[in-house]
């Protein structure tokens, strides 16, 4: 995460806007004046997530190799040609879930529409809330399964006309919000906590 200050050219409110998300852009709203201000960031690269283990060297020049085991760990051995490689680690498969009040929601592959607990609610994941402000049907987060087992998780609003934000930051009715691990959930006055495990 990165914290840039930037000043509205509109009114010279001076703003420190994150990008929770890791996000090159962000388009933000002034409070003040309202004004849309596109900000960059430097792009982040992720750190590669390795376990490293010594194996039985392989050939007969001593020579060594990093590759992947089929565990997903990374291993040193001999190979026959001398040269060194290395290959990073996938990652584990990953859980996606909210927390609130100590009690943990599990987010399922594909569409899951959050809101407040109700008879009447049609919500997948329906949080045991009395608060009035959280929408039956609030939000929807939609996870995905990258190619390294790691989960992509959106969130956006859904049929309501309540407030929510991620982390302090409100969500627009036609943004986008990719989720890590920790951020703040606001549905109405409801805050739940999203969580990202490895298994």
């Amino acid at each position: 995460m990165q914290i840039k200050r930037v000043k509205c050219p509109n009114c010279n409110t001076v703003l420190d806007v994150k990008n929770t998300n890791s996000e090159v852009e962000k388009r933000i709203k002034c409070p003040k004046c309202k004004t849309i201000l596109l900000v960059k960031f430097k792009a982040q690269q992720e750190p590669i997530e390795a376990h490293t283990f010594i194996a039985v060297p392989r050939g007969n020049d001593g020579a060594t190799q990093l590759g992947t085991s089929p565990e997903g760990a990374t291993q040193l051995g001999g190979n026959n040609n001398g040269s060194t490689q290395l290959v990073s680690s996938p990652r584990k498969n990953q859980t996606a879930q909210l927390v609130f009040n100590g009690r943990s929601y599990l987010l399922s592959e594909g569409r899951n529409i959050i809101g407040r607990k109700a008879h009447t609610s049609t919500a997948s994941i329906q949080i045991d809330t009395p608060d009035r402000y959280m929408s039956r049907q609030h939000c929807c987060i939609v996870v995905s399964t990258l190619a390294d087992g790691a989960k992509k998780v959106v969130l956006s609003n859904y049929q309501n006309k309540n407030q929510t934000s991620v982390d302090g930051q409100e969500v627009e009715q036609n943004d986008e919000i990719r989720l890590i691990d920790g951020n703040h959930i606001k549905m109405g006055e409801t805050i739940v906590v999203f969580k990202l495990l490895n298994q």
